[in-house]
């Protein structure tokens, strides 16, 4: 569909829903939340805490083991799985298979710590805490599937882990005189079924399979992902978002605090979905930085050697 009416048909559901909740900078905690942490062994308790190892849930038998290395490979091995990869930007990400739905353990190797293993927790509560966890048209999340704590962060709700990062993006995108504002961020199963059924009714199941997500397909539900766009609203929820000052910004600032733009351009056969250069996931610090120096790396869904997931 055409840009405008687009833009209205993505604004107009979601505006609905953050008025229905009642959405204020000052709302509190919803709920308590905790995560566990990879547990590391090794012989070189200085090169450990150098590399500031974890490993963190994926999918229910895809786990990520994420280290910051200047230089040189790392090497992951659990059971027949191997995978190897290079340094980028100061971190290295490697993706690899695991027990589905259990704790693995994971040996790892690096020119500093040759001789090390971790842990990874891939059973449902810990992967429901994951921030690496990707949802797509192949990778459902169930109704039950949410954050286990709210805040509300520059007019939307989030995982509580983005308060920071968001506070930090935004402070810094004043002093630089980006007026950077937040649409919307977490919806639960119910809210992304109202929005998804208002489009599909709008433009038909087909067109709104294109831009949004079926319930419990959708990052919104996980509080890891927001819409962004200008004050003066210039090309709000439209691909030419990226061509603007504020859309140029978030693409050249936004993995300094952690956040990827999870639907780039050119990527509809691996996402199932047009542009999106203002739907922002948070992925931690060290793998936006790794995704940002690797330019070949566009999609989680490459990153963690998922297959591409354009369809139901």
């Amino acid at each position: 569909m055409a840009d405008v009416t687009r833009r209205a048909a993505l604004a107009a559901p979601v505006a609905a829903l953050a008025a229905a909740a009642g959405i204020a900078g000052s709302a509190g905690a919803l709920a308590a939340s905790t995560t566990s942490p990879s547990l590391v062994t090794g012989t070189d308790a200085d090169a450990l805490r150098a590399l500031h190892l974890q490993a963190l849930a994926v999918t229910p038998n895809v786990a990520a083991v994420v280290a910051r290395l200047h230089d040189g490979e790392l090497w992951a091995h659990q059971d027949d799985a191997v995978a190897i990869e290079r340094a980028a930007g100061g971190v290295v990400v490697v993706a690899l298979p695991v027990k589905h739905s259990a704790v693995s353990r994971i040996d790892i190797s690096t020119p500093s710590a040759p001789d090390t293993s971790v842990s990874v927790d891939t059973r449902p509560d810990a992967l429901r805490s994951s921030l690496l966890r990707v949802v797509n048209k192949r990778l459902a999340l169930a109704r039950s599937d949410e954050p286990k704590k709210l805040l509300a962060a520059h007019g939307v709700m989030v995982d509580e882990r983005l308060s920071k990062p968001l506070d930090a993006m935004f402070a810094r995108a004043e002093r630089e005189h980006v007026a950077l504002e937040a649409v919307s961020a977490h919806r639960d199963f119910d809210d992304q079924a109202r929005v998804y059924d208002a489009y599909a009714e709008r433009d038909g199941k087909q067109a709104a399979d294109t831009y949004s997500a079926r319930p419990g397909h959708s990052e919104h539900q996980l509080g890891l992902a927001l819409d962004v766009r200008g004050v003066d609203r210039q090309h709000e929820l439209e691909p030419a978002f990226k061509d603007t000052p504020v859309g140029r910004w978030v693409g050249a600032h936004a993995h300094e605090f952690g956040f990827v733009v999870r639907y780039p351009e050119g990527q509809h056969a691996v996402t199932g979905y047009e542009p999106e250069p203002w739907h922002l996931r948070y992925v931690g610090p060290e793998v936006a930085a790794f995704m940002h120096a690797r330019r070949d790396i566009a999609t989680l869904e490459k990153l963690f050697g998922l297959p591409p997931a354009p369809g139901y």
